[in-house]
């Protein structure tokens, strides 16, 4: 069977699907918070977004040898290979616990930065935000990709200033 866009992307138009990577990004990061469920997402002027989760826990497997943290959360994100580059940075430095055969971080601040493969869109990374606040609200408003009741997605547009927190209601 040959993998089409549609079984990523659902019904949304290639312009929608950075938006969509988006939202996927911001659901992975809501996973990780403990206390306040609550995602910065910013989407910059050059066709990049960020996303920042603070108090987050993450837990992986014990393995010998540790695998970095970064890479532990990167795991679970597949749709990274639809980017030219994806880092993951978590601060503050720590070492894990060791509990029920896992490790666990707690306390952290996480942020993932993506580079996305234009290519993949067929529009310039220019165009890809435009409108991007309210047409993320509507990527977010789908039963596919709305929060959980109580998570917040802070996001701001990096070229209009605009800025809006959604939240995951049921309809």
């Amino acid at each position: 069977m040959k993998a089409t866009p549609g079984m990523y992307f659902g019904a949304f138009p290639a312009a929608d699907w950075p938006l969509v990577i988006a939202a996927w990004t911001a659901a992975d990061l809501l996973r990780l918070a403990e206390d306040e469920p609550r995602v910065d997402l910013v989407l910059h002027r050059d066709g990049a977004l960020s996303a920042t989760v603070r108090g987050a826990r993450v837990t992986a497997p014990a393995a010998d040898p540790q695998r970095p943290l970064a890479d532990v959360i990167r795991a679970g994100m597949w749709y990274t290979e639809l980017a030219r580059s994806t880092t993951v940075d978590t601060a503050p430095p720590t070492t894990p616990a060791l509990t029920d055969g896992h490790y666990v971080w707690t306390a952290l601040t996480v942020t993932v930065h993506s580079e996305l493969e234009g290519s993949l869109f067929g529009t310039p990374a220019s165009q890809w935000w435009r409108d991007g606040v309210p047409r993320l609200r509507a990527v977010l408003a789908t039963p596919r990709h709305r929060p959980p009741d109580g998570h917040r997605v802070h996001v701001t547009d990096e070229t209009t200033g605009e800025t809006a927190v959604l939240q995951g209601r049921r309809p």
